[in-house]
């Protein structure tokens, strides 16, 4: 993800260290440059109305992920109020070590109308060419771009509309409605006979020539389907590749499940090695976080549910109908490609390798968005393991403090069933993001850590 930053500062005349804000500035925008960002740097100093016209002129409709005013010493709060409001992208604002100049004060000053208002905002304490401050912005110029992202991001949905037209006057069912309202995700409804047609022109080669690339790059595993059931779900992924492009989507689910199960797995798992969200069940959601956290973690994302507490190890066995990417897996061989009739539908056997996650789930109507984030460890697991705990994809996960616990608080709150995983500890990156977006962030370590001390 590339970072658009756009930089400018703001002093006072009357205050001792004016005089030196550009140069703080250009050493700060510099520094920035080395770090791979494209920056903007919009100048003069803000000082009054008429440098701050010239300043929002440079910043305005230039598509940034974020702003970065510099303290450079106590200042009118009026101007750099002005100035966020009007570009309305995530801010940060810099607070210089500079004692003479109050900038410090400044930003905390500032920072307490934001914060009052409503007006998402982070702060970094340090000199212009601090190697931590620049980290930091850099990370949350990242993290910004994501939540532009997220605000018009396109998810198609596939599946059936047979009541759409007695339900309200429009062509949008109210959840789509809800979506668009929030400023978040757009949802396009796909009727599942388009996603047939186009499966059905796809010539039997040209699916046999995926199964064979697939199987060079060792992400088949164990066949225990009929060919024709395989490659019926190889010219799924042409199709959804399809309907991606012709609709201009970032994201992809299909409403698979009853009628269609294991319809679109194979081709889930396959996509998803390729940074594609187009995730079952028609969950538009986690679709759209799905591609969020691939974006945080540059790997692939799997859909989960909660089935199993194992009290005596403090874990949870995490499932789901198998669409599990095969390099989440520890080895191909524990991959089994399983029918679900004779000519149709195909699921993935597999387990979660062990190593460091990060877990999330969304959940509320999407303008009373909550997300529940948790880093936690996934455990080893044998093939006989996948079936003991019942087939598909199988996670293992332990937690530090008491796993029934951290199930009934979730009960409690009325945390969705549908679980995303990703390799890596984003969960810092995620709870910002959420802050950006206007999703409440929920994490229930610290109370449950309590509790088992």
């Amino acid at each position: 993800m590339s970072s658009k930053i756009g930089v400018t500062a703001v002093a006072s005349a009357y205050e001792a260290g004016a005089d030196e804000v550009e140069s703080w500035m250009d050493l700060a925008v510099g520094g920035l440059k080395k770090k791979g960002a494209e920056v903007i740097d919009a100048k003069p100093v803000l000082t009054d109305q008429s440098s701050l016209r010239k300043v929002f002129d440079q910043l305005e409709n230039k598509d940034l992920q974020l702003l970065v005013i510099i303290n450079g010493t106590w200042a009118a709060d009026s101007l750099q109020f002005e100035l966020i409001r009007k570009i309305a992208k995530p801010v940060i604002l810099w607070a210089l070590p500079y004692p003479k100049t109050y900038s410090l004060a400044s930003v905390l000053h500032i920072g307490s109308i934001l914060k009052e208002e409503g007006i998402y905002f982070k702060y970094v304490y340090g000199s212009p060419d601090d190697e931590q401050a620049l980290s930091q912005i850099i990370k949350t110029a990242e993290v910004a771009g994501l939540a532009n992202l997220w605000k018009r991001m396109r998810v198609g949905r596939v599946g059936r509309r047979f009541t759409w037209r007695t339900m309200g006057p429009t062509d949008t069912t109210y959840d789509e409605l809800d979506l668009e309202l929030s400023s978040g995700p757009s949802a396009i409804h796909i009727d599942i006979d388009e996603l047939f047609s186009i499966t059905f022109k796809i010539n039997d080669e040209k699916a046999k020539d995926l199964i064979n690339q697939m199987k060079q790059n060792g992400k088949l595993g164990i066949v225990e389907v009929k060919e024709k059931a395989l490659i019926e779900a190889a010219k799924v992924y042409f199709a959804i590749k399809e309907l991606i492009k012709k609709y201009s989507l970032d994201a992809l689910t299909v409403e698979c499940y009853p009628k269609y199960s294991g319809l679109d797995n194979l081709a889930s798992a396959w996509l998803a090695e390729e940074g594609v969200a187009a995730i079952c069940e028609g969950d538009l959601s986690h679709t759209a976080l799905w591609l969020i956290l691939q974006k945080l973690t540059k790997g692939p994302v799997c859909l989960l549910e909660p089935v199993q507490i194992v009290n005596e190890e403090n874990a949870i066995i995490l499932r789901h109908e198998g669409s599990g990417p095969p390099t989440l897996s520890e080895s191909i061989s524990q991959i089994r490609l399983k029918p679900v009739s004779e000519e149709k539908g195909v699921i993935i056997f597999s387990a979660v390798k062990p190593g460091t996650v990060t877990l999330a789930t969304l959940w509320g109507k999407p303008r009373r968005y909550r997300m529940w984030i948790s880093k936690a460890q996934t455990i080893k697991l044998s093939e006989e393991d996948i079936d003991k705990y019942g087939g598909g994809c199988v996670a293992k996960i332990k937690f530090n403090y008491n796993a029934q616990e951290l199930i009934g608080s979730m009960i409690n709150q009325g945390v969705d069933h549908h679980m995303l995983l990703a390799f890596g500890d984003v969960t810092e990156e995620l709870t910002e993001f959420c802050k950006m977006v206007k999703i409440k962030p929920i994490n229930f370590e610290e109370k449950l850590a309590k509790n088992k001390e």
